[in-house]
């Protein structure tokens, strides 16, 4: 079986082209280095190795690619890895092919990455070889994804704890369709709905909670299914087949998959009005976070997510908007991460110990600044690198890469600058220039609901999503639309919808 893959969530707001350097920087593994690096790691890759290698199937490991969400990706890119897939093809024969995609990946020719790459995969292996792919829950699933793939696996949790795990249950699909016990064949429907972070949108609570229950119903009870997987799509992407979604895989029963598909869209878009949350401002925010703060008994800190810079969103990581409200506010105790190379590389050189003024932040684009002006002790000087644990949230086992990385302390004030921008899902981000979120009354998270895995109790003992301004605002009325099927809500009033309604050009 070959294994391979590429995984980039794009948000197509954000206008800084994502070249291969940040696909390098992150994840660029070719051939054994495939497996030496992911083998054993919580990763769709780590769980298409541990289920092949169990059940005895050689494992053609060719190349997959990962970079942070971020803007539109480099054609080259994309065509590097399929590339590479497609040479393995030529030299090794093999039964299978099992790939780690996102799903929600749009390059400078191509708004739908993953059905390209499959289409061309397709071609090349024809249809007698069965290919499955394991998705990302914010995957904009696509006919033509559908088309080329013979089964799909969505992750099925919100933070994303259960990579490995899918990537297993793509492996056993596989391991059964070579041995002849199923014959996979998917289906997919959409809904004209956009939802997301930090909408009300986690599996554990409602009304995801029925819809994911309902799915595993459809697995337990009904004859044939083999997956049932609402995808929620990722709403900050200007691309026609944008918004929610479904793949169903069943046993050779396409017409099975089409109907319990059209029935999990048509439940993800009955709840349309429940998604939605009032959230407060930058300023209400950190006066929400003192009020919590200062109450007696309570241990852990409060964790401010800056939604508008949500870096898993595909945002640069700069904004200042919580920032400028701690210090004008007179906050007294704060962790502040930015991203901002320009700082990191002056308070670094400037040594350990040195006190330094900085304009950080708000560099990247005017509506994440403007810059703020500190004056603080140089702390720490790292570089960046660091092992994510399993303990501490997401992708555990796996290294992690912020670039030259900064703490820069102001009285009870920590602000951390970094050269690439840090994921918050992983509390190594945190622990790996000694900072720990609990000894802060507030914490501010630059992530959307990913990073409640990393901060959680006893680190954390409130949550406030604030509304702040950038390219993963829940505003959806601040962003311009231009390719997106119309209607969708919430930016119309779709009224009455049925499954198939907008296929059929009703």
């Amino acid at each position: 079986v070959l294994i391979g893959g590429l995984s980039h969530e794009t948000n197509t707001f954000n206008p800084r082209l994502t070249d291969r350097a940040a696909f390098e920087r992150r994840a660029w593994l070719v051939g054994d280095a495939l497996i030496a690096e992911r083998r054993g790691t919580n990763s769709e890759i780590g769980g298409f190795i541990a289920r092949l290698s169990a059940a005895g199937v050689e494992i053609v490991p060719t190349a997959f690619a990962a970079a942070m969400p971020s803007g539109v990706v480099a054609d080259e890119v994309l065509e590097a890895i399929l590339d590479a897939i497609l040479a393995a093809l030529r030299q090794t024969p093999v039964d299978g092919l099992l790939l780690s995609l996102h799903g929600a990946m749009v390059t400078e020719s191509h708004a739908d990455a993953e059905g390209y790459l499959l289409a061309r995969l397709r071609q090349r292996v024809g249809r007698e070889l069965p290919i499955l792919v394991s998705l990302d829950l914010h995957a904009t699933l696509t006919p033509e994804m559908a088309a080329h793939a013979d089964g799909m696996v969505v992750y099925r949790t919100y933070p994303h704890m259960d990579l490995a795990e899918r990537g297993e249950e793509a492996a056993e699909l596989m391991v059964r369709a070579l041995r002849g016990v199923v014959r996979p064949t998917v289906a997919i429907a959409k809904a004209p709905l956009l939802i997301g972070p930090p909408h009300n949108v986690l599996p554990t609570d409602e009304p995801m909670g029925s819809i994911m229950a309902r799915a595993r119903e459809m697995e337990r009870e009904i004859p044939g299914v083999l997956a049932a997987c609402p995808a929620h799509g990722f709403m900050q992407q200007d691309v026609p087949w944008a918004g929610v979604g479904a793949a169903v895989t069943t046993d050779s029963d396409p017409a099975l998959a089409q109907r319990l598909a059209d029935e999990l869209a048509g439940l993800l878009f009955a709840h349309r009005h429940d998604y939605v949350v009032d959230l407060p401002d930058a300023a209400e925010a950190v006066r929400q976070a003192s009020l919590l703060a200062g109450k007696p008994g309570v241990v852990g800190c409060v964790a401010i997510a800056d939604s508008g810079d949500n870096i898993g969103g595909g945002t640069p990581g700069d904004g200042t908007a919580l920032l400028h409200e701690i210090l004008r506010q007179g906050v007294a105790s704060a962790f502040v991460p930015l991203c901002d190379p320009e700082a990191a590389r002056i308070a670094a050189a400037a040594g350990v110990g040195a006190t330094v003024t900085l304009a950080v932040g708000g560099k990247s684009a005017p509506l994440y600044g403007p810059p703020v002006e500190i004056t603080g002790q140089v702390r720490a000087i790292t570089d960046g690198v660091y092992l994510n644990r399993a303990w501490g949230g997401y992708e555990a086992g796996i290294v992690a890469d912020d670039g030259l990385s900064v703490r820069l302390d102001m009285g009870g004030i920590t602000v951390v600058v970094n050269t690439l921008p840090a994921s918050p899902n992983n509390i190594m981000h945190a622990h790996a220039i000694g900072v720990y979120p609990e000894d802060y009354a507030m914490a501010v998270c630059k992530g959307g609901l990913a990073f409640r895995e990393a901060y959680k109790p006893p680190r954390t003992h409130s949550y406030i999503q604030a509304d702040t301004p950038g390219y993963s605002t829940s505003n959806l009325s601040l962003l311009t639309y231009r390719q997106v099927r119309r209607p969708i809500a919430p930016l119309d009033d779709v009224g009455d919808w049925r499954p198939g309604a907008q296929e059929a050009g009703e």
